[in-house]
C-alpha cells in the first residue's frame, strides 16, 4: 500500500499551489480563503465557480489570495486536503471510541454518516476528488485521498475478519470505499434538488451496504 492510515496524502505538487508564508497572519488567511472556496465550490459546482467568486467570498483582495493561491486548481487541491484530513480524523476519533473488531466495524458506517450530516458541503466538496482525478497535475494526488479511507477501511476489516480465512482485507475495502462512493453519486442524483431526500437515500441505501459487508466480513447479516 502506498500510505499509512495515520499518514497524510501525498503532497500536491508546487505549481498546483502551496502557501508561500506561513505567519500566524498568513495563515490564518490562507484558511479563510480555503474555506470561502469550499463554499463557493458547494453553491456553483467545480466547474462553474471562478476565481473571482472566491475573491469575494473570501472578503479579501485579489492580490491576498492570489498570494496564497495562483489558481482555481490550487484552490480545488488545498480544500480536498483540508477536508479529507478533516474527515479522516473524525472517523479515526469516533472508530477509536469503541474495541477493535467487530464493535469497530459496526461504527464504520455510522461514522461515515456523520461527516455528511456535520458537514453542508460534504457532497459537493467529496466531487472534486473526480475532477482533479482527471487532471494529470492532480491525478496522483485525488488518488491518494482514496487510498487512504482505503487503507483506513482495511485496518478495520483486518481486524474485525481476525480468523477468518480468505478475507483480503485490501479488496473488501476497496469495494467498501467504492461502494460508498457510488451510493452518494446515486443518491445526489437521484435528489440533486433536495438534499435531505438524498441524505435520506443514503443512510437508508447505507445499511444495506452495510449489512452486506457484516455478511461478507463476520459471515452474518448483523441482525
Amino acid at each position: 500500500m502506498t500510505s499509512r492510515p495515520d499518514e497524510a496524502p501525498d503532497a500536491p505538487p508546487r505549481r498546483v499551489g502551496r502557501p508561500r508564508g506561513r505567519t500566524s497572519q498568513g495563515a490564518a488567511s490562507r484558511d479563510g480563503i480555503i474555506d470561502a472556496a469550499a463554499t463557493v465550490f458547494a453553491r456553483l459546482g467545480y466547474d462553474r465557480a471562478r476565481m473571482a467568486d472566491i475573491v469575494e467570498a473570501s472578503g479579501l483582495s485579489k492580490g491576498s489570495v492570489y498570494f496564497h493561491f495562483d489558481s482555481k486548481e490550487a484552490l480545488a487541491v488545498a480544500v480536498l486536503a483540508a477536508r479529507h484530513e478533516r474527515w479522516v480524523t473524525d472517523v479515526r476519533v469516533a472508530l477509536d471510541s469503541v474495541e477493535p473488531g467487530e464493535p469497530r466495524l459496526r461504527a464504520l458506517l455510522p461514522a461515515v454518516l456523520a461527516l455528511h450530516d456535520g458537514d453542508p458541503d460534504a457532497w459537493v466538496i467529496s466531487r472534486l476528488t473526480w475532477a482533479l482525478a482527471d487532471q494529470d497535475e492532480t491525478r496522483a494526488f485525488a488518488a491518494s485521498l482514496t487510498r487512504r479511507w482505503i487503507d483506513v477501511v482495511a485496518e478495520v476489516v483486518r481486524d474485525a475478519a481476525a480468523g477468518r480465512q480468505g478475507i483480503d482485507a485490501e479488496a473488501v475495502a476497496t469495494v467498501v470505499v467504492g461502494g460508498f462512493d457510488g451510493l452518494k453519486t446515486t443518491a445526489a442524483v437521484l435528489h440533486s434538488d433536495d438534499p435531505a431526500a438524498a441524505h435520506d437515500a443514503l443512510v437508508r441505501a447505507g445499511r444495506v451496504w452495510e449489512r452486506m459487508v457484516f455478511d461478507l466480513v463476520l459471515g452474518t447479516q448483523g441482525g
